[in-house]
């Protein structure tokens, strides 16, 4: 099915290259060298173009891991369970399929050998943002000059993203140390005061070390259990949970919203639970046991267990979304934002 040129220069690409990535839109192989240089061959098919990808990139199987048929299927379960082995690394960017570069990029095995590699290899296909997203979760990776290229890469592209999961999880690994500059992390939280998505991955990374962009200030209240809230950093997570949750509309905003928040003011009393008022009548259960007749107490120790559970089952129901969210769980909001306002009083 290959013409006999083609299957002759990709031979001599697997032979002389480190690393392989197909272009399917270009209809070109490229190969990476050892010392860094580009190779490329410019495909000349006479048939479907598909097919002829389907036929080059069985060859690569076939020669790179003496694998007849394709990609081997059990890989595809596991590219992002993190189960492949070290051994196979190297031999896997070298197939062009995209799919065991995600293998590599999520393995466990994961080193810096290969990391150069797997970003290269990742370069303008349709899962660069997906394999850039899974890199930035290694510490190493954050550490390293190919982290940088990868945040820059993600940045980038963050205005063209949809997915509102997506939006949150790479904003919490762009936050990661240096990754990018402050200038960069401002605007984001600039965005983030009309696009709370963005807000979300701040609240997850960056608790302590929040933008006080509006002079907040500590409440000195000398009362034990208001201390987790009563700090500057206290007060601006506060405030911030606060505006995201006036403007949700989205179920995965509202999740990792309460998650955090449930954690960050989180007491070894308080047990997370399904139903509002079960969590009402816990704080103020709590907040008798301990003598602390105060209502700030309480709604500290309300938000305390605070957790996606509140709205998980209703949403699902009721399949909720945009402002049909806030309408609908207005009895669960209603109380934490009631709280939300007391602790930020001065």
């Amino acid at each position: 099915m290959l013409t006999p040129e083609d299957t002759l220069r990709l031979n001599v690409l697997i032979s002389t290259c480190v690393a392989i990535r197909v272009d399917v839109y270009k209809l070109v192989v490229v190969g990476l060298t050892k010392d860094k240089k580009e190779q490329t061959i410019t495909l000349n098919p006479g048939i479907d173009s598909g097919k002829y990808i389907q036929a080059v990139q069985k060859l690569l199987v076939n020669q790179v891991l003496g694998s007849m048929g394709g990609y081997p299927s059990y890989l595809k379960r596991w590219s992002r369970m993190g189960q492949v082995s070290s051994n196979n690394l190297g031999s896997l960017l070298k197939i062009g399929n995209i799919e065991a570069v995600v293998a590599v990029a999520n393995s466990k095995n994961l080193n810096e050998e290969v990391l150069d590699l797997v970003w290269w290899c990742a370069t303008n296909t349709d899962q660069q943002a997906e394999i850039g997203r899974f890199l930035l979760t290694r510490d190493f990776v954050v550490q390293h000059d190919v982290g940088k290229q990868i945040a820059d890469y993600l940045l980038e592209f963050l205005p063209f993203t949809d997915d509102t999961t997506q939006l949150i999880d790479t904003t919490n690994l762009l936050l990661q140390d240096d990754l990018i500059s402050q200038e960069a992390k401002d605007r984001l939280w600039k965005q983030g005061m009309r696009k709370t998505a963005f807000l979300v991955g701040f609240i997850e990374r960056m608790k302590g070390n929040l933008p006080n962009n509006d002079n907040t200030v500590a409440l000195s209240l000398g009362k034990k259990e208001l201390d987790c809230v009563n700090t500057e950093q206290g007060q601006i997570m506060l405030k911030t949970i606060s505006h995201i949750l006036k403007k949700i509309n989205q179920e995965h905003v509202l999740y990792r919203t309460l998650e955090v928040l449930g954690a960050c003011l989180s007491h070894p009393m308080i047990q997370p639970l399904d139903q509002i008022e079960d969590l009402q009548n816990q704080a103020q259960s709590v907040s008798e046991t301990l003598g602390l007749d105060d209502e700030k107490i309480k709604a500290r120790l309300l938000l305390a267990g605070v957790n996606e559970r509140l709205a998980v089952s209703t949403i699902s129901a009721h399949s909720l979304a945009g402002s049909a969210i806030r309408k609908k769980l207005s009895n669960v909001l209603n109380p934490i934002q009631d709280a939300l306002k007391l602790l930020t009083a001065p």
